[in-house]
């Protein structure tokens, strides 16, 4: 492994107590960060059916990388800087560019948390039989409510007041299942607490697009170009955005009144339920089971799609659910929030907000990778 390591004795004992699992790195400006070790792995050892090549969030630039490093907690905001750092709040209220910016600004190799990366310890906490939970109702687990944490309001667990109160959770849970893990060396609140923004995966007028493997590392980076491509439907093959064949999500009804049901990957668009070239948030969406998303006339679709978590690599009755809409440009959210109570997962996602939505109920994370340049 690639020695990025000088030691410390913050360093030491953490890497001592985790047992190897998570390290400090430090900020631009020396603040530490709780970071947890992903090693690289391939497909074929989180499932049966993907393959064997090595999952695309290890993979920058054409170059394989060793591992990535992901933030223990959520993002906290200290001197400029996002940090990951226990007993602190979380830090919301900022659109994605501005999650991104700072990310940046946090050193070298730090960014926001990607699309590929969740969806690699996604694929491997389900492989694992990891234990999904977290604050997914008002500060405690909708699952499990003898589990609650700390509110950065202060407030019992279960008040629902959100208008006057906050019922994020201050990071560092004492609840093992809170973390990916099931340990208390894992990553937390990747089940609930916040909605989390994340890099290189969006939607256009309901095609999806992508920044190849973990390009989407530079995002941010106002010396770097962000290259979106589209994705042939069957056979995985990237794309120049706005193709015939790319796969999109279609809507099984033109309703705009409401919800319009489980979102179907298609390569055309039989039914918008808005304006294509709309961002705002009109009442016509999708919401629905992750696990039902279906291609239209059960038509083949590839692997990187099960991969990258935007339809099932399995068939698992789970509750984590999917919101969209398939009008204007919407950037990526998972995991779900503090009032999202069962449909909070891995596999839940969020389509349906512009890249400008500010929020309380959506943060963001840190990640870490050893780029050249």
């Amino acid at each position: 492994m690639f020695d990025i390591y000088s030691p410390d004795a913050l360093r030491s004992k953490i890497e001592k107590d985790s047992a190897g699992k998570r390290t400090i790195i430090y900020s631009a400006k020396g603040q530490p960060n709780y970071m947890y070790i992903v090693p690289r792995f391939y497909l074929n050892d989180v499932s049966d059916n993907l393959g064997n090549n090595i999952h695309p969030a290890f993979i920058v630039n054409n170059e394989i990388k060793d591992h990535f490093l992901y933030a223990c907690y959520p993002a906290s905001l200290h001197q400029g800087e996002l940090l990951s750092l226990p007993n602190q709040k979380p830090v919301t209220r900022l659109d994605l560019i501005t999650f991104q910016k700072k990310a940046q600004k946090t050193g070298k190799g730090f960014h926001l948390s990607t699309h590929a990366e969740w969806a690699a310890l996604m694929l491997w906490c389900r492989h694992h039989n990891m234990r999904e939970n977290g604050n997914t109702d008002y500060g405690r687990s909708y699952l499990n409510p003898s589990q609650y944490t700390t509110r950065v309001d202060g407030r019992l667990a279960g008040d629902t007041d959100f208008l006057t109160g906050d019922p994020t959770t201050m990071t560092a849970p004492q609840w093992h299942d809170w973390y990916h893990d099931n340990s208390e060396f894992g990553i937390s609140d990747l089940c609930g607490n916040l909605w989390e923004w994340q890099s290189g995966m969006q939607l256009d007028a309901g095609e999806i697009q992508i920044i190849a493997d973990n390009n989407a590392v530079f995002c941010g980076d106002e010396n770097k170009k962000e290259h979106w491509q589209a994705i042939n439907l069957s056979t995985g093959q990237l794309l120049p955005i706005n193709s015939a064949n790319s796969a999109k999500y279609d809507s099984p009804s033109d309703y705009c009144e409401g919800n319009a049901g489980t979102p179907i990957l298609s390569t055309t668009i039989h039914h918008y339920n808005g304006y294509p070239l709309d961002n705002g948030y009109p009442e016509g969406l999708m919401e629905g089971e992750f696990n039902n998303i279906m291609t239209k006339n059960n038509t083949k679709v590839a692997t990187l799609f099960k991969i990258l978590g935007l339809y099932p690599a399995i068939n698992q009755q789970d509750n984590d659910q999917v919101y969209l809409r398939n009008y204007g440009k919407r950037a990526l959210m998972r995991g779900g929030a503090w009032y999202s109570q069962q449909n909070a997962g891995m596999r839940t996602l969020c389509l349906s907000h512009h890249s400008s939505h500010i929020s309380t109920s959506v943060g963001g994370r840190l990640s870490w990778m050893n780029i050249s340049s």
